[in-house]
């Protein structure tokens, strides 16, 4: 399970170096690199979990809902509330207090006009919450709960939410700061309900809510 974190791990912490590259070679060429990165590896990887280590879906969060959504529903808007507000909070503040930080790229300057633009946005919203939450949350809580006879669920999620917080660090210091702290609202969701799907839907609906 390391091996299959570790080659998305090292894509998003170094993604910051050539996305604005790939950017300015027009949206085509982005979306192109954008889909590699958030489709093809991730994919790659769980299907080799699945065939190597057996690992399904459900063993990493991704339990089939029940027939009734309300309760999936009413999870999903918790998460996307209060992971929001703490993504908000932390980054206006973190505004005011280190003063502006823009970074070296934001994903909003790549999106085109129109009915192709919310496509893309959709994509991009889904891809992120799907993802991130199997390999910044799901799989590294399945590998440090089985690696500890007694887990600690604090440090673990200090752990994943500093590596996620990092991973977004070309949009600079205020948006390292508020994925920390909304990643850390995510965790504690998970933590509590045993699933992804709530946070795969909240963290979604937060993309949507940035990129418009």
């Amino acid at each position: 399970m390391g091996w299959a974190l570790l080659p998305v791990l090292a894509v998003w912490q170094l993604n910051g170096f050539y996305l604005p590259v790939v950017g300015r070679g027009g949206a085509l060429l982005f979306w192109s690199v954008d889909g590699v990165q958030w489709v093809v590896l991730p994919a790659v990887l769980l299907g080799l979990l699945a065939h190597k280590a057996a690992l399904r879906p459900q063993h990493y969060g991704l339990v089939p809902p029940e027939k009734n959504l309300w309760p999936l529903a009413w999870q999903s808007l918790m998460v996307f509330v209060t992971a929001g507000l703490a993504f908000l909070v932390a980054r206006n503040l973190s505004w005011r207090v280190l003063g502006p930080s823009h970074g070296s790229f934001q994903l909003v300057q790549i999106f085109p006009q129109g009915l192709a633009g919310a496509a893309v946005q959709l994509y991009a919203a889904v891809s992120a919450g799907l993802v991130e939450s199997i390999f910044f949350i799901g799989l590294p809580w399945l590998l440090y709960a089985s690696a500890r006879q007694h887990p600690s669920e604090m440090r673990f999620t200090l752990c994943v939410s500093t590596i996620f917080a990092l991973a977004h660090w070309e949009h600079g210091r205020h948006g390292v700061i508020a994925a920390f702290f909304a990643h850390w609202v995510m965790c504690r969701w998970f933590l509590h309900w045993r699933t992804l799907w709530p946070i795969v839907l909240g963290h979604t609906l937060i993309d949507l809510a940035a990129f418009s």
